[in-house]
């Protein structure tokens, strides 16, 4: 019986051990993304004349020129790279 009792434990524990980790694996990334991937990012969303990325509490502020040829702010998610934010600045 006692046999039986421990095998039960293990299978349990590995069931757990199993849900833990595939847990673990779907969670979001909490490493903010490199400048680079940044640069990317903006670049591909139709941006240009990129000048300036900085880096602030995961927020990337991102200095550009909108598809109007407009200098505009940016304000980009530093871990899933979407674009949260856009402000024009004056001249």
């Amino acid at each position: 019986m006692s046999s039986s009792l421990l095998f039960s434990g293990a299978a349990i524990n590995t069931a757990l051990a199993q849900t833990n980790t595939a847990q673990v694996q779907t969670a979001p990334s909490q490493t903010p993304l490199n400048i680079k991937q940044i640069y990317d990012k903006v670049e591909t969303a139709g941006y240009t004349n990129i000048t300036e990325i900085d880096l602030d509490d995961n927020i990337y502020d991102v200095k550009a020129h909108d598809q109007k040829g407009e200098r505009v702010k940016i304000k980009v998610d530093a871990r899933s790279g979407e674009i949260i934010d856009t402000k024009t600045k004056s001249k």
